[in-house]
């Protein structure tokens, strides 16, 4: 008889445990909003959310990386589009000096226009991007363009390097350009010393008809260059706001998924701990009465 007491009072003990145990869990689970509150609750979905916690951390970091991208080439733009405006006007003043009308002391005002165009543009070229480092530079840091002084201006030696900014799994975006492509004009020339040798053409003085003719078609090739160089900074800025628009997408998904791995269902936990508190309480009733029977009691 003294065995059958003590698993009577065993198993009644570990029933009530093991209700207490669930009624506390369904109320940190009402309390918290999560159904999993420790890894071996559910093993599978718990991997599945560590792998969510992976992918949120790098979404994170790629949102981070297409903002900035975003800033750089909205900089670039319009700082391209301030360059096109300044050779729209160099345009014009060459348009200007090729005219037969013109005097020397006309040409030497245009020239000294056409140099302070140079100047600007130079400027313009070496802006400093939201890093306060070259937005045109290379990516050490080498300013864009270095004017010699004498007609010539010097571009990085690494020009080609541009900073590249991972915005997705396996995938990245050139968030800015190069002075030397911007400027370039080909066969080794570029349209900062082109400019220059219009300016000093002009403040010579003389018949300049030719080398205005010639400076006019250069000017067509440099508008078409930062033309280009435009597109391909528009088309770069599209890109990165397409795939923050599939990383917004992608973020909404997981944390659905994530809602339905983790987010408890509150109403029928209320429910559940409602019948186990009555459950319990009638189980702890049960055992009371039961434990102050004798054994008379048991054989009557």
């Amino acid at each position: 008889m003294q065995i059958s007491t003590n698993l009577f009072y065993s198993n009644a003990a570990s029933r009530l445990s093991k209700m207490n145990e669930r009624a506390s869990e369904l109320q940190t689970q009402i309390a918290t909003g999560k159904k999993l509150l420790k890894p071996s609750d559910d093993p599978a979905a718990a991997q599945q959310i560590a792998e969510l916690d992976r992918r949120d951390a790098d979404a994170q970091v790629y949102g981070t990386n297409m903002t900035l991208a975003g800033s750089l080439l909205e900089q670039a733009d319009s700082v391209l589009k301030q360059i096109n405006t300044q050779l729209t006007r160099a345009t014009e003043l060459a348009t200007q000096a090729a005219t037969g009308t013109q005097t020397d002391a006309s040409r030497k005002i245009i020239g000294t226009e056409l140099k302070s165009i140079v100047d600007s543009l130079v400027t313009l070229a070496n802006t400093r991007n939201v890093r306060g480092q070259p937005l045109f530079g290379s990516v050490d840091g080498t300013k864009a363009v270095t004017d010699n002084g004498n007609g010539t201006f010097s571009f990085p030696a690494n020009d080609t390097q541009v900073s590249e900014v991972p915005i997705a799994d396996g995938q990245s975006v050139q968030a800015t350009e190069n002075a030397k492509r911007i400027f370039d004009l080909g066969g080794g020339d570029n349209t900062l010393a082109m400019l220059s040798r219009m300016a000093a053409a002009l403040n010579a003085g003389g018949d300049v008809s030719a080398t205005m003719s010639t400076s006019l078609d250069s000017l067509s090739k440099a508008v078409d260059q930062v033309a280009n160089v435009e597109a391909s900074v528009g088309a770069r800025a599209a890109r990165v706001d397409l795939q923050q628009q599939l990383l917004t997408t992608a973020n909404t998904d997981r944390a659905e998924l994530r809602g339905k791995l983790e987010q408890v269902d509150v109403t029928d936990a209320v429910v559940q701990l409602q019948q186990m508190m009555t459950a319990l309480s009638a189980s702890q009733a049960s055992f009371t009465k039961l434990s102050q029977l004798s054994l008379f009691d048991y054989l009557k």
